[in-house]
């Protein structure tokens, strides 16, 4: 076991630090989307997204399957696109915003 760890720290440092990333790095990160009014917009850090395909909504609802008023997930982000997965099998693809949704576009 040490050998192997002594192998590890000459090849990858035996650190738990992760490396940084670089803007086309592909990193799952934990998010609780937002699910109430529909699966629309997406906050990823100070970055938003838009649902590719337009919004997900069954009268002004998330779709059956979906929890509300949010849904625990990972979400990859590559370039300008975030992937949203859960483990109930949901898989959603985000395209990123130049600027935050108005408040105009949220609902009650």
């Amino acid at each position: 076991m040490t050998t192997m760890c002594g192998l590890a720290l000459a090849i990858a440092g035996c650190t738990t630090e992760q490396p940084s990333q670089t803007p086309s790095a592909r990193a799952s990160t934990t998010v609780d989307l937002y699910t109430h009014c529909g699966i629309r917009y997406l906050q990823v850090g100070l970055d938003w997204f838009e649902r590719v395909g337009g919004p997900l909504v069954n009268d002004g609802n998330p779709p059956p399957g979906w929890s509300n008023p949010s849904q625990p997930g990972r979400v990859t982000v590559a370039h300008d696109l975030a992937t949203f997965t859960d483990d109930a099998g949901h898989q959603e693809s985000f395209k990123k915003l130049d600027k935050p949704p108005s408040s105009a576009t949220n609902c009650a």
